[in-house]
């Protein structure tokens, strides 16, 4: 009769021992998702930021470009307009 209770009370012991192991990985896991998605949140957030401040920084490089641009073409076109005037002769 020992025997026999002895061994089932070993049979509860160990069932207690994997029980309580295998709620503390579930709780584990589940802080570990928890950890993990907040911390792509976060990542998500800072990517979306640093997308925009790079769109920003190539649009205004595009428009100072294309406004340089414009500027040049009319500054060019001044040149040639004035230098076709004063080179016709009237003098």
């Amino acid at each position: 009769y020992r025997q026999m209770r002895r061994k089932e009370q070993d049979r509860l012991a160990r069932m207690d021992v994997d029980y309580q192991r295998r709620k503390e990985l579930a709780e584990f896991n589940a802080r570990r998702e928890e950890r993990l998605k907040a911390a792509e949140e976060r990542t998500a957030k800072k990517r979306l930021k640093r997308q925009k401040k790079r769109q920003k920084k190539k649009e205004k490089k595009s428009n100072s470009d294309v406004q340089a641009g414009d500027i040049n073409k009319e500054s060019s076109t001044m040149s040639q307009d004035e230098s076709s005037d004063g080179g016709s002769g009237d003098d």
